[in-house]
This record gives C-alpha cells, structure tokens and sequence, in this order.
C-alpha cells in the first residue's frame, strides 16, 4: 500500500471522531431512525433501515435508510434503478469510473437500471436519504465488492478538494472567515465547530473569531449569532481542557470620533460602497425611515468600526453569511458590489462561493454565482 493511501485512511479515521460524538438518536432528520441492520456484508459501517410507504397497493417501496460517519454501501446495481432524494447531513453517490457527486439536504440521484455504484455518508457526516424502488415488479438488487477503505477516501477526497487550486486566491485566514460566516448564516452548528478549529489554527485570536460571529448578527439574526458563540465558547473550554491555550488578543480600539453614529455609518457607508452619500435614498429608507438610520448607526458606525477585522474581511465575512441564509439575491448582489470596490476580485468571489458549494451545497453558491456574473458583466 503506498503511502497516498495510507494518509487517506488515516485522515478518515481521524475526521470521523468529531462526527460520531453525535449519537444516530440526536441526529436531525425529518424521517424516522428505523431499525439498525449493521452488521451487514453489503454496507461498511452502522446503518439503520425505516420503512415509509405502508400501502402495498401503491407499488412504491421507500425506506429511510441512515449512515454513521464514513458508512457507504458495497458496489450494486439495481435491474430497474432507483431514486435517492438526500435529506439530512452530508453524503456521496459514485458511479463506476466517475467522480463522486457530494450530496446535500434536497439532492437527487436518479440511477438508471444496471449501472454500478454507491452511497453513503461522508467521513466526518451522518447522513439521511430516501430510497425509492422504481419498477418495483422486475427490481432487484445486484451486491458487488465492498467499497474499501482506499477507494472511498479517493473518491471524497477528489470531490472535497475539487476547487482547492482555485481557492488559494483567499488567504487562509481568509477561506476560514468565508467558512464560519457561511456556516453560521445556515445555523449549522455541527459544521461551525471544525470551521472554528481550522480558524484557529490558522492563527486567528479568540477576539477576531468571535467577531465574525458577532458582525453576523447583522444579517442572519442574533439567535444563529449567538448559537455560534456558544458552539465557540465549547471549542475553546475543549481545547483548553486538551492543554491548548488559544490566543485572546486584543480589544477592540476606542472610537474618537466625535461626529454622531449616524454620520459615522453615513461616511463608511460611502466609503467601502463607492456610492457618494449625497445620492436620493432607496425606496425602503423613505418607506421605513427607521431602518436606514438603524443600518446607518449600527451596523456601518457601530460594526464596521470595530477595528479587529478589516472592512474587506468584514465584507467576505457578510456575503458568506447571506451565502448560508439564501433566499437574499438583492441584498448578496449589493454586498459582492462593494466587495468588487474594495478590491476583491471575481476570481476570490467565486473562490468564496467555491467554499459554500463544498460545505452546504449548489443550492446556496448557484443563486449568487447567477449574481456575480451579473456584476461582472456590467463592468
């Protein structure tokens, strides 16, 4: 065995720990848990089983099938296909000589009659899909050669590493900011505990994390805001309890400007935006004055001040977190304009939206590549 793969085994052992602190039980799924049928010579790992359709007169089976960490079923092949639909966690579906497909919450595999492949969850994911019988009266399944420990780690490390070239246009520091504000933006908590580690190691103080988080709250609300905190506040009582003490760092500097909040947020505004602060205001600032003077005084003074990130950082930082909320294609498309006047490039853009494709899923990055390709073609 070369050594490639014995690090790929390696990293697989250590990526799942994390992961199966969580119980089958605790993990969040819309569909019952079912039945453990694991041990099973056609699955590697801890599986359980649910059946969902009940009238046999429909025709339909369709179980609820569940994958610990790193369990995949062996090589098969169903005589009249099959329908995946992937409800919870994070998962991969592999045809015979193609690359892996990452799968997330909503993705859909249709599998055509005789062709080989498998499923199951990634490394350091549990994972939930439904599986539908189609042509259930000539159906049957066809078990092949377990999928070995080598063949897997390949398979997910090509599909995680896909953009890893592209994305060496952010710094390090910066794909770990582009990862916590995504994830906090989505309330994944689960994921947020490794992106918050990784922020770590790569040298960013307790300080500087936490005000990631905090510059959230802005756009994804204080409940996900102060969720991450918490979920923080355990990583570093953990890696303390483990003997590493992270960096504090500073505080953040006294503001000296005299000027009232609202001039402040008004010039910063200007400032990162291009866009003079003379221009008639937007339509939602004369309909509710109230929330243009709140966006002015609180969040371009009262955020954007705070000197521990720069505004560039605080911009990535902000698109991320509309990134993982979804659903704000206006409000995305004014924030990557005023990325593109700080200096950020498309290429780092996409570089952001790489990282929310691997993490959450095309359904987050596609919308705001659609309003990238906007921005860039109207310049």
């Amino acid at each position: 065995m070369n050594i490639k793969n014995l690090f790929l085994m390696a990293m697989l052992s250590i990526s799942s720990v994390g992961a199966y602190a969580q119980t089958a039980e605790a993990f969040r799924q819309p569909y019952p848990l079912g039945e453990k049928i694991s041990p099973n010579p056609n699955f590697t790992g801890e599986v359980w089983l649910a059946p969902l359709s009940e009238k046999k007169e429909l025709n339909v089976p369709m179980f609820n099938v569940t994958f610990a960490p790193a369990c995949r079923n062996s090589w098969h092949s169903h005589k009249g296909g099959q329908l995946l639909i992937a409800t919870a966690g994070i998962g991969y579906y592999q045809e015979k000589g193609q690359p892996a497909r990452r799968l997330f919450p909503g993705d859909i595999v249709e599998i055509t009659p005789e062709v080989e492949h498998w499923h199951g969850a990634a490394p350091d994911s549990w994972f939930a899909h439904i599986a539908i019988t189609t042509n259930p009266q000539k159906n049957a399944t066809v078990w092949l050669a377990p999928v070995s420990d080598v063949q897997y780690c390949e398979a997910t490390n090509e599909a995680e590493s896909r953009y890893a070239e592209a994305n060496k246009v952010l710094t390090s520091r910066e794909r770990a900011i582009v990862a916590m504000a995504s994830y906090t933006g989505n309330g994944d908590l689960l994921y947020l505990t490794s992106a918050l580690v990784e922020a770590l190691e790569v040298g960013m103080t307790i300080n500087e994390i936490n005000e990631v988080l905090i510059h959230a709250h802005a756009y994804c609300g204080f409940p996900h805001s102060l969720r991450a905190i918490q979920t923080f506040m355990q990583v570093v009582d953990e890696r303390k309890a483990n003997g590493i003490n992270d960096t504090v760092g500073r505080e953040v500097s006294a503001i000296t400007d005299n000027r009232s909040r609202y001039e402040r947020g008004r010039d910063v505004l200007a400032e990162i935006s291009g866009i003079s602060a003379d221009v008639p205001k937007a339509g939602y600032a004369v309909f509710a004055p109230a929330i243009e003077r709140f966006l002015k005084e609180h969040l371009f003074a009262d955020l954007f001040e705070r000197d521990l990130l720069i505004y560039r950082e605080r911009e990535l930082a902000t698109v991320s977190v509309l990134a993982g909320v979804g659903g704000v294609e206006p409000m995305a498309y004014g924030h990557m304009a005023i990325c593109l006047h700080l200096g950020i490039t498309a290429e780092q853009l996409s570089a952001l939206l790489n990282i929310v494709e691997t993490n959450l899923g095309e359904t987050y990055s596609e919308p705001l590549r659609g309003v990238l390709n906007q921005l860039t073609e109207k310049r």
